[in-house]
């Protein structure tokens, strides 16, 4: 009888040990996702990227990507860039791999292991290389939640779901404190903003897009709130809007200053002659949604309202 009750004590104390071990790796893998074996997600084209390992050598086709993929701290798995990834300055020490379309051959050649892209700038190579069988994952970001869950979408299949936590809420944490700090200006004392990101012809940043949602984050009124999408507007518009501020987010190849001065009718805007052009600036912060997001409102809201800060 001793024996039994001894037999009967030990096996409940093995299956006790059993239960908690196993219920303890378990909690432990819920906990930590970062270990499965295998990473899925749905990328904004609307295609599930399978991978069964984290990847050891990416390409990015697009210079906000390339932010991405560096500030998340994977700069030694990037193997190739394209001519234009020119942040953060290590980007440029990369293989160039062509423009925005790439080239297929080259890319195929430094056998990646995941492709990070924007489906609407790098269509043509991304449906080249789906049916090569190479894993591409397209974020399309246009508008700060996009930016973010462009973060996590890279970071969940590249095993940086920290570092991407805590980019997200540096971001948030910046653009939090700008908005308080214009939070008390009222609507009829908030400067309207002519956004050019375009000339001959002459392009804006209507509703719904990237630029419009850093002009009001930053507390500003864009003039070209009644179109939506990036469209050509007239000269002729500007001057009937009469706008306080001009935000040259595409000033590249010409000399805004003296451009401005050329265009007929526009000596008559508040903007040009008060001298209230934003264009001294690195203009790649406002046209890349990417992990700089936060320090483009921060610095729109700065030339708006330098009082303020």
């Amino acid at each position: 009888m001793r024996y039994k009750k001894h037999y009967a004590l030990l096996s409940f104390l093995l299956i006790l040990s059993a239960a908690l071990l196993f219920g303890g790796c378990r909690q432990q893998n819920s906990g930590n996702p970062e270990k499965e074996t295998e990473i899925a997600v749905t990328d904004d084209s609307g295609v599930e990227v399978r991978l069964d390992k984290y990847p050891e050598r990416i390409i990015s086709l697009t210079p906000s990507n390339t932010e991405i993929l560096f500030a998340l701290g994977l700069g030694e798995r990037v193997v190739g860039v394209t001519t234009y990834c020119d942040y953060p300055e290590e980007a440029k020490q990369k293989k160039r791999i062509g423009d925005l379309q790439g080239n297929v051959e080259e890319i195929v050649a430094l056998k990646p292991d995941l492709i990070v892209a924007k489906s609407v700038l790098n269509d043509d190579v991304v449906s080249k290389l789906r049916k090569l069988d190479v894993p591409v994952l397209c974020v399309d970001p246009e508008s700060i939640d996009g930016v973010y869950r462009a973060i996590e979408l890279i970071a969940k299949l590249t095993g940086t779901s920290d570092n991407g936590d805590k980019i997200i809420n540096g971001m948030k944490e910046k653009i939090a404190a700008v908005e308080k700090k214009v939070a008390g200006i009222t609507q009829e004392k908030r400067l309207k903003v002519f956004v050019e990101v375009g000339y001959e012809p002459l392009y804006t940043a209507g509703d719904k897009t990237y630029v419009d949602e850093l002009v009001s984050l930053a507390g500003g009124i864009n003039i070209a709130k009644n179109i939506e999408g990036y469209q050509m507007y007239s000269l002729e518009d500007v001057v009937k809007s009469n706008p306080d501020v001009i935000l040259a987010a595409d000033n590249y190849y010409i000399d805004i200053d003296k451009e401005i001065k050329k265009r007929a009718g526009w000596d008559a805007i508040e903007a040009v002659q008060k001298g209230n052009l934003i264009s001294d600036f690195d203009t790649n912060l406002v046209n890349r949604p990417g992990p700089r997001s936060a320090e483009a409102v921060e610095l729109i809201a700065e030339a708006l309202y330098p009082d303020l800060f």
